[in-house]
C-alpha cells in the first residue's frame, strides 16, 4: 500500500520521491522532535511566565538575531554546496571564518546594552550583556549542520539535532523552574531565561562542531572562491536577516512587550509548520547543487520545477486549512492565556500555502550567479521592511501580520521571476 502511494505521489509531483523521502524522513523526524520541544516549552511559558517578561525575552533574542548578520550566514550556504561537490575543506575554512566574525554579534549586543543603561533601562541592559556574552558559540558554531547537509548525512544530523533540542528543552525547563522556585524579580528572571537559552544552544553546538571538524582531513580541498562568494551572500542576506526579526523589534518599541508576547504565540505554530516543510528543501539543495553546473541542466530545471512546485502547493494548502480549523481548539486547551492570538495565527498561516515555491531561491543560490541572487535577496526583504515600517505603527499586531504576509508573497514572486527570467 505504501509502495503504491509512493508511486502515485512520484508520478503526481514528477520528482524523485525516494530520495526526498529518505532525506526528508530523517530531517522531518528531527524537526518533529524540535517542534514537540518548542510546543512543550510554549505551554510552560504561557502558563508560568508573565506576558511582559516573555515579551522582553523575545525582544532581546530578536535584536541579537538581527545582529546575526555579523556571523556571515551566507558562508553556511557555500559550505553545503562545496561539501556536496567534494570540497570538504570548505567546511574547515568557512566554519573558522564564521566563528571569528560572530564576535561582532557579541560586541553589537554589548553596545546595545550600554545604550539601555544610559537610558535608565538596566533590566534590558543586563539582559543584552548576558545573552551576547555566549553568542559566538551559539551563533558561530552552528554551521556543523551545513557540513552534514552537504554530506547528505541526514540521519546523523537528525540524531545530533534531537540531542541539541533535548538539551535546550531541559535547560529552559530548568530556567522556568528556578524562576518559580526562588520567586525571582523580573530582571533576575530575564537574565536566567536569556542565559539558559544561549547556553542551551551553545554547548551542543560546541560538541557537534568538534565532531564534524574531526571528520574533515586537514588537507581536504576547498572550493576556489567559495568563501568570497559566501561573504557576498552574507552581505546580500543583511535585509532578509533584519526583516526576520524586525516585526518583533517594532512591536516591542511601538506597543510594548505584552503585544510582542501575543504576536510570538500567534506565529509560533505556523513557523513550526514552516520548519517541518523546509526539510524537503534542505534535502533537495545538495542534489540541485550537482545539477546546476551546466547551462543545459539549468534550462531543464527551469522547465520542470514550476509544475512540480505547483503540485506540491496543493499539499501545503491542505495543511494550512487543517491548522486554521484546529487553531481555536488548540489555543483553548494549551494556551488559554493567549486566546487573543488565535485570529492572528489563522491569518498568518496563509503565508505557507505557496511555501514550496521558495525552492526557486534555493535553485538560484546553487547557480552561483551573484547578479540574480543580489536581485531577489535585496528586493523582497526591502519591500517587506517597508511594509512593516508602514503598517505596524498604524495597525499594530494586524500590521505586523499583514506586513509578513505581503513580504512572503512578494519574496516568492521575486524568486520565481529572477530564477525564470533573470540574466
Amino acid at each position: 500500500m505504501i509502495r503504491w502511494a509512493a508511486i502515485i505521489l512520484q508520478n503526481f509531483l514528477r520528482t524523485d520521491i525516494h530520495y526526498l523521502a529518505r532525506g526528508s524522513f530523517w530531517l522531518g523526524i528531527g524537526r518533529i522532535f524540535g517542534a514537540l520541544v518548542a510546543f512543550g516549552l510554549s505551554v510552560l511559558y504561557a502558563r508560568y511566565l508573565p506576558k511582559e517578561l516573555y515579551g522582553d525575552y523575545r525582544y532581546v533574542l530578536s535584536v541579537l538575531g538581527a545582529l546575526g548578520i555579523f556571523a556571515l550566514p551566507g558562508v553556511a550556504t557555500v559550505i553545503t554546496r562545496g561539501v556536496a561537490r567534494g570540497f570538504e575543506g570548505t567546511f574547515r575554512r568557512g566554519s573558522l571564518l564564521i566563528f571569528a566574525s560572530s564576535f561582532g554579534v557579541m560586541l553589537g549586543g554589548f553596545g546595545i546594552a550600554v545604550w539601555f543603561f544610559l537610558h535608565g533601562n538596566a533590566v534590558l541592559g543586563w539582559g543584552f550583556i548576558v545573552a551576547a556574552l555566549f553568542m559566538p558559540f551559539a551563533e558561530g558554531l552552528g554551521n556543523w549542520r551545513a557540513y552534514f547537509d552537504g554530506r547528505r548525512m541526514f540521519y546523523e544530523k537528525t540524531l545530533w539535532n534531537i540531542g541539541a533540542n533535548l538539551f535546550y528543552g531541559l535547560s529552559m525547563m530548568g530556567a522556568v523552574g528556578i524562576i518559580l522556585m526562588f520567586s525571582l524579580y523580573p530582571w533576575q528572571s530575564l537574565i536566567v531565561l536569556l542565559g539558559m537559552s544561549v547556553l542551551g544552544h551553545a554547548l551542543p553546538n560546541i560538541v557537534a562542531y568538534l565532531f564534524a571538524m574531526r571528520r574533515v582531513p586537514r588537507g581536504a580541498p576547498s572550493e576556489q572562491g567559495a568563501l568570497r562568494y559566501g561573504v557576498y551572500l552574507s552581505f546580500l542576506d543583511v535585509p532578509s536577516t533584519v526583516v526576520m526579526y524586525l516585526d518583533g523589534i517594532l512591536l516591542h518599541a511601538f506597543i510594548g512587550p505584552s503585544a510582542l508576547a501575543i504576536y510570538s504565540f500567534a506565529i509560533a505554530a505556523p513557523e513550526q509548520m514552516k520548519g517541518l516543510m523546509s526539510a524537503a528543501a534542505i534535502t533537495a539543495f545538495p542534489k540541485i547543487s550537482q545539477r546546476t553546473d551546466t547551462i543545459e541542466a539549468r534550462q531543464e530545471i527551469k522547465k520542470t520545477l514550476p509544475a512540480k512546485l505547483l503540485r506540491a502547493s496543493l499539499f501545503t494548502a491542505l495543511a494550512v486549512a487543517a491548522y486554521i480549523l484546529a487553531a481555536p481548539f488548540l489555543f483553548h486547551i494549551f494556551f488559554p492565556a493567549y486566546q487573543e492570538s488565535v485570529p492572528y495565527s489563522q491569518v498568518f498561516a496563509l503565508s505557507l500555502v505557496f511555501f514550496p515555491f521558495g525552492l526557486f531561491g534555493t535553485a538560484l543560490k546553487t547557480e552561483g550567479n551573484l547578479k540574480k541572487v543580489f536581485g531577489y535577496q535585496t528586493a523582497a526583504p526591502v519591500a517587506q521592511i517597508i511594509f512593516l515600517f508602514l503598517l505596524i505603527p498604524s495597525f499594530g499586531l494586524w500590521g505586523a501580520i499583514a506586513g509578513r504576509l505581503l513580504g512572503r508573497f512578494f519574496a516568492l514572486g521575486f524568486e520565481w521571476a529572477f530564477f525564470m527570467y533573470g540574466k
